[in-house]
């Protein structure tokens, strides 16, 4: 990871018993989708919320971050793309966790766009299962061997997305089901390539079930 200073906000109970990881959009940054911590700490009030910036300069802006380069978006190009950095992000989770006291049992991945296909990926590569996975408006990148098929993943998409399809869920929904991963899935009317109130109500719903289940 880039030595930037990634924003984070402080769980509401001391000490955090959960850790969240907010993974944002490419060409955004942590700045932006940890705007989205105040709709969801008071219902979560054990989490500890942390929004990385993509580990590489946006290379088709002056400005932002990105996890991984999109001039290239055929599948085989994405995939070895992703898999190259996954480790960088595996190893911010892991210190992030050693500073918390947590592990992946207790440790919550939330990523819109890019973010979610990077966590969507990251989930499926790890031994140890999260406690649970959640992608805004993404697109499934599956890794050449699904290792994890415990942690259960809900995906949320606008059906007038207009930026990754909304058919993008069906094909994602099909290779969960066909690897036996949990997973729900969300189509939402009337919204675009974004997160709107009821998809965090249902994000917050997922995790909490999420943990009585643990």
């Amino acid at each position: 990871m880039s030595n930037l200073i990634h924003p984070e906000v402080y769980s509401k109970i001391l000490p955090a018993k959960k850790l969240v990881i907010l993974l944002h959009g490419v060409g955004s940054n942590g700045h932006d989708v940890i705007k989205l911590v105040p709709y969801m700490k008071n219902h979560l009030q054990d989490c500890h919320f942390t929004a990385p910036h993509g580990i590489e300069p946006y290379d088709m802006a002056s400005h932002g971050r990105q996890w991984f380069s999109l001039q290239d978006r055929t599948p085989y190009v994405m995939k070895r793309l992703l898999g190259r950095n996954v480790p960088p992000v595996n190893d911010f989770i892991k210190q992030k966790q050693i500073a918390l006291n947590v592990t992946n049992k207790e440790t919550i991945i939330i990523g819109f766009s890019q973010g979610a296909m990077m966590g969507i990926y990251l989930t499926l590569v790890q031994m140890e299962p999260f406690l649970c996975t959640i992608g805004f408006s993404g697109l499934l990148v599956a890794p050449s061997s699904c290792i994890n098929t415990m942690t259960p993943i809900c995906l949320i998409h606008g059906m007038l997305d207009t930026v990754v399809a909304v058919d993008a869920i069906e094909h994602a929904r099909q290779y969960l089901f066909d690897h036996n991963v949990p997973c729900s899935t969300h189509k939402l009317e009337d919204l675009a390539h974004s997160i709107d109130h009821r998809g965090l109500n249902i994000a917050v719903d997922f995790i909490k079930k999420s943990g009585l289940t643990q």
